[in-house]
């Protein structure tokens, strides 16, 4: 089995010929024999585009199943927070989990959220709100409660699913879309008050301090993807646990993280593939490999 991510496409913002891309998205996946396609939020500004996406590439890949997670940009139009927690289309993925065939691997996905920890105005929830309400790009969005009770509720999910992947000694791959840690995220040279303040309501948006802690609680979980930062990161590992970021981002003038001539050349650039083997049977594997070098 072979497995294939990806974040933040962002069709609508990077100008893409959406039929296109998709027949060569189609084409790519299926000669590389990929399985199964988990993108990880940030394909449109409208879920319904989103959505609609995601259904005409299943339908021009014979093989490889789709899989895909809503990003902060998907959710500025044609959905309700009702309908992102209880959607019924089997592409998506909030809220649910994946078991890979012939592995002992389960993948769990949820969209996640953000509760303002990673800044240093963690505490002054309302300050950090009416910030946003007057310049971040998320206060469109709707939600019959305030950022830290929403992101109480993803961990609580979260916490949920590790239960039952130990309960059912799964090894876990977990995929959301905003940064789990601290360390994912970037460290700019800042000199005014002014742009320190800008930048600490910046990352209160970028996502939870409390769910890379509650995944380092469990030893089933091996990896973790996530989006939402569109700059070029190397692997980040932090305990036992691998956090990769795959987003393609924006294209910009002068960007050093945009490498390809073209979107279909940076969403293959930035793609993650990997061969899922049984965790217990490379485990095996290494304890023989051991074993005859002890004999020798």
């Amino acid at each position: 089995m072979k497995i294939a991510v990806s974040s933040d496409l962002h069709l609508d913002l990077n100008h893409a010929d959406v039929a296109e891309i998709i027949t060569q998205q189609a084409h790519y996946l299926t000669s590389h024999g990929i399985d199964h396609y988990f993108f990880v939020g940030d394909a449109f500004n409208d879920f319904e585009q989103t959505s609609a996406y995601f259904a005409e590439l299943q339908s021009q890949l014979p093989t490889t199943k789709v899989h895909y997670l809503a990003g902060n940009h998907d959710m500025l139009k044609g959905v309700t927070y009702e309908q992102l927690e209880n959607l019924d289309d089997d592409l998506y993925f909030h809220n649910r989990f994946i078991d890979i065939p012939q592995t002992n691997w389960r993948i769990i996905g949820n969209n996640g959220w953000y509760d303002y920890s990673f800044s240093t105005y963690k505490s002054n929830v309302k300050e950090v709100a009416q910030w946003k309400r007057a310049y971040w790009v998320d206060r469109s969005i709707m939600q019959p409660m305030n950022d830290p009770e929403r992101m109480a509720i993803v961990l609580h999910q979260v916490e949920e699913a590790l239960e039952q992947a130990h309960n059912q000694q799964k090894q876990v791959i977990f995929m959301t879309h905003f940064a789990p840690i601290r360390e994912a995220l970037p460290h700019p040279l800042i000199e005014s008050v002014r742009r320190q303040r800008m930048w600490e309501m910046t990352t209160a948006m970028l996502g939870s301090r409390h769910l890379g802690a509650l995944l380092a609680k469990f030893p089933e979980v091996k990896a973790v993807f996530y989006g939402h930062l569109h700059y070029a990161q190397p692997l980040i590992t932090v305990g036992n646990i691998e956090y990769r970021n795959q987003a393609v981002g924006v294209r910009r003038k002068n960007s050093e993280d945009w490498k390809g001539e073209s979107l279909l050349d940076q969403w293959i650039s930035r793609l993650y593939t990997k061969k899922m083997v049984d965790y217990r049977m490379k485990l095996a594997t290494q304890l023989v490999v051991n074993k005859k070098r002890h004999s020798a």
